[in-house]
């Protein structure tokens, strides 16, 4: 029998679903510090990909949890966008290149159109 869910639950990027540490930091059988070992995480629709860790819920080159997403893999979309100005797109934040997500879409690539 699987996981009970709610139409806003999705697997945990970070962890794939598992509920564990994926890089077994603590240990291996710590639990996920995203999911908090629950295997599932709460992203209510419409959401997208993150653009800055390309829906892996890590942060690029390294073990951390994506500052973008929280380590979801996926950002909610409730308003009218647009692609990023400062990013173009790619959740990037264009000084640091790579090191940080984009501060004026917060990495998701994308950014409100006022009066949308």
């Amino acid at each position: 029998m699987g996981k009970t869910r709610t139409d806003t639950e999705i697997d945990c990027a970070f962890c794939n679903g598992t509920g564990h540490d994926r890089f077994g930091l603590l240990s291996p059988p710590s639990a996920c510090q995203v999911c908090l070992g629950k295997g599932v995480v709460d992203v209510p629709e419409p959401r997208v990909s993150c653009a800055f860790c390309q829906g892996s819920g890590v942060h690029p080159h390294t073990r951390l949890t994506c500052g973008g997403c929280g380590g979801k893999g996926l950002q909610t979309v409730r308003e009218a966008r647009a692609i990023c100005p400062s990013c173009h797109g790619d959740g990037v934040d264009p000084v640091s290149e790579r090191h940080m997500y984009c501060s004026a879409c917060h990495g998701a690539g994308w950014v409100h159109i006022p009066g949308a």
